[in-house]
């Protein structure tokens, strides 16, 4: 879930229940315009990996790995090629909200197409399960297998100085919290149905901006002229709207007591991630 805002979005409201230290109904008065959300920063963005260092750290986790599996011999996969995300935390958290790409990309992230990953041709190494997990033999090609495998210390050392006991999920539950709280507020449906109109007059129905994006007929092949119409008036109606203001005015005003709730287990997790951008650091990975 570290960079991934769609999948963010896609959880139930449910899931935030218990978060605590967020209030029902936060005292926001006249939100400030929004139409860009790539440089939003929200209170419990502090807590979190940004897109960029999460796909570091996700790097450093299979650099580990690789070494690991060399000293028994086995060569594992290939490192996957780049992909489009995300720049920053929030630039898709509300849907789109960069024009000049939705006038190239519709509601992708770039007008490349997604990037294919080649199918492994040879059979897999049968030592590599004993080697991964470390469930099966405990000594390989006269090698010890570490404890919990490859995987094991591929985790360990890359949580190396860390401080025990982090909860590492704790920023990502309390930033789900806020958001779909802060989506069943009056005022975040009052400007969702602002919107609805807006895309109506223009003659696209959606109920939601979400809907919009969710539109069967974006998700694969070329981008069309209908994408591109549809992606950039959804953008033009939320800034008619003020949707993106108005929504990250109310979860800024959810976070900051949700922060003040938790503030002990956030600061062991700031150091926690703190730890493992240093082993990154030490592995220069860029």
């Amino acid at each position: 879930m570290r960079w991934a805002l769609a999948a963010a979005l896609t959880v139930p409201a449910a899931v935030g229940a218990g978060c605590g230290g967020a209030t029902s109904n936060p005292a926001t008065g006249v939100a400030p315009a929004l139409t860009d959300a790539s440089h939003l920063r929200l209170p419990l963005d502090r807590y979190l990996l940004t897109p960029h260092d999460a796909d570091l750290v996700a790097r450093a986790h299979r650099v580990l790995l690789r070494r690991c599996e060399q000293r028994f011999g086995i060569t594992g996969p290939p490192e996957p090629p780049a992909t489009a995300g995300p720049r920053t935390l929030n630039e898709r958290r509300y849907g789109i909200t960069d024009r000049a790409l939705a006038a190239t990309a519709g509601f992708r992230v770039s007008a490349n197409g997604p990037v294919t990953v080649p199918k492994p041709t040879e059979p897999a190494d049968p030592r590599t399960l004993d080697v991964l997990s470390g469930e099966g033999r405990r000594v390989v090609d006269g090698q010890p297998v570490p404890p919990g495998g490859c995987s094991g210390e591929a985790k360990r050392r890359l949580g190396a100085g860390a401080p025990a006991g982090a909860d590492r999920f704790l920023a990502e539950r309390l930033s789900r919290d806020s958001y779909f709280r802060a989506e069943s507020d009056r005022r975040v449906q009052a400007a969702m149905r602002a919107w609805s109109i807006c895309m109506q007059e223009h003659g696209f129905t959606y109920p939601t901006p979400l809907a919009a994006a969710a539109d069967p007929r974006f998700r694969a092949g070329p981008v069309t002229p209908t994408e591109i119409a549809t992606a950039t008036t959804d953008i033009d109606c939320k800034a008619r709207a003020n949707l993106v203001g108005v929504w990250s005015t109310l979860e800024a005003d959810l976070q900051r007591p949700a922060i003040a709730t938790h503030r002990d287990a956030l600061d062991t997790l700031l150091r926690a991630n703190d730890a493992e951008l240093r082993v990154v650091r030490g592995l220069d990975l860029r």
